[in-house]
C-alpha cells in the first residue's frame, strides 16, 4: 500500500509539472487581439445593413477561432472584442459589449473549451440585443447622432487594443466621420476631425491633388499604438457624385498613413459573400 501511495505521489507530481509547463509555454505564444469597431449611425437603415455587419463580425470571431483552435487552444493567449465608435445619444456601450469580448489568457485550461463554446453560441444574440437597441425607434437619418471615428481612434483605441500582441482592428462604418454638433469637432485650417471637407472636394475636378498638399485632410492622430493592422469594410457613398467612393477611400488612406497606422485593405459594400471571403 505504500509503495502505490508513493508512485501516485509521483505521478501526480509530474503531472502538476507537466501543466506548469503547458501553462508557461503558453504564455509565450505570440498572442492575436481581433477587435470589431461598429459604426452604428444611420448606416444602419441601409437596407440589410444589420444582417450584414452581424455576418461580418461573426466571420471575423470564426478567424480568431481558427487561430485559438491552431494553437491547441491551451497555447492560445488571443482575444476578441467589439467595441463601439462614441456617439452621442448612442446605446450603453458596457450594457451591450461587456458580453462581446473574451481573452483566453485570462482564462484556466480547464475553462477554456466551454467558455469558447458558450460565447460563439452567445455572439449571435448579444450582437441582435445591440442592433435591435441601436435602432428602435428610429426609421430616419434625423433620428440618429453620427459616430465620432475620429474620438475612437485618439481617446479609446489605445484601451481596446493590447500591448505585446498583434492587433487586428476591423472597422465596420459607410467611411464618413459626420456627426451633427460642431462643437465636437477640431479644426487645423482646412483639416478636421469630421470629413465636410469632402462637400468641398466633391467640386474639384482635381481633388486627388488637392487632397495630397499637407494642409488638407482628416487631422492626424500624434499617439503611439501598439503594432495595429487595419481594414475598413461597408464604404458607402451617400451622395451620388461620381467620385466619391474614391474619395472617401483616398481620405482614409492618408490619415491612417499619417496616424502611422497599417492598412491591409479598405473594402466597399459589396456582395457579402465575397466581403466576408476577404477578411483576413
Amino acid at each position: 500500500m505504500t509503495t502505490f501511495f508513493y508512485f501516485r505521489n509521483i505521478l501526480f507530481s509530474l503531472l502538476l509539472t507537466l501543466c506548469a509547463t503547458v501553462w508557461a509555454s503558453a504564455q509565450k505564444k505570440e498572442a492575436h487581439h481581433y477587435l470589431v469597431v461598429l459604426d452604428l449611425s444611420d448606416r444602419l437603415l441601409a437596407s440589410d445593413q444589420i444582417n450584414r455587419d452581424k455576418a461580418i463580425i461573426e466571420a471575423i470571431f470564426g478567424i480568431f477561432e481558427q487561430q485559438v483552435r491552431k494553437n491547441m487552444m491551451i497555447y492560445s493567449n488571443d482575444s476578441f472584442k467589439v467595441s463601439l465608435v462614441p456617439q452621442e445619444g448612442g446605446v450603453d456601450e458596457h450594457t451591450y459589449t461587456s458580453g462581446l469580448y473574451i481573452n483566453m489568457q485570462k482564462l484556466s485550461l480547464p475553462d477554456r473549451r466551454t467558455r469558447l463554446d458558450q460565447f460563439r453560441k452567445e455572439l449571435p444574440q448579444r450582437l441582435q440585443q445591440l442592433y435591435k437597441a441601436a435602432t428602435t425607434g428610429k426609421t430616419l437619418s434625423q433620428h440618429f447622432r453620427g459616430a465620432d471615428i475620429w474620438r475612437y481612434f485618439n481617446d479609446n483605441l489605445a484601451q481596446d487594443t493590447r500591448q505585446n500582441c498583434q492587433n487586428y482592428l476591423y472597422i465596420l462604418t459607410d467611411g464618413y466621420f459626420d456627426f451633427e454638433s460642431n462643437r465636437f469637432v477640431g479644426q487645423q485650417g482646412n483639416r478636421r476631425t469630421d470629413s465636410q471637407m469632402i462637400t468641398r472636394l466633391r467640386k474639384s475636378s482635381n481633388w486627388r491633388t488637392q487632397l495630397a498638399q499637407s494642409s488638407e485632410g482628416l487631422i492626424p492622430i500624434k499617439k503611439s499604438f501598439p503594432p495595429i493592422v487595419v481594414q475598413v469594410f461597408e464604404i458607402q457613398p451617400k451622395s451620388k457624385v461620381l467620385d466619391e467612393q474614391d474619395l472617401l477611400i483616398a481620405l482614409w488612406k492618408k490619415w491612417l498613413s499619417e496616424t502611422k497606422l497599417s492598412l491591409r485593405q479598405i473594402q466597399p459594400r459589396g456582395n457579402i459573400d465575397k466581403i466576408t471571403e476577404l477578411l483576413e
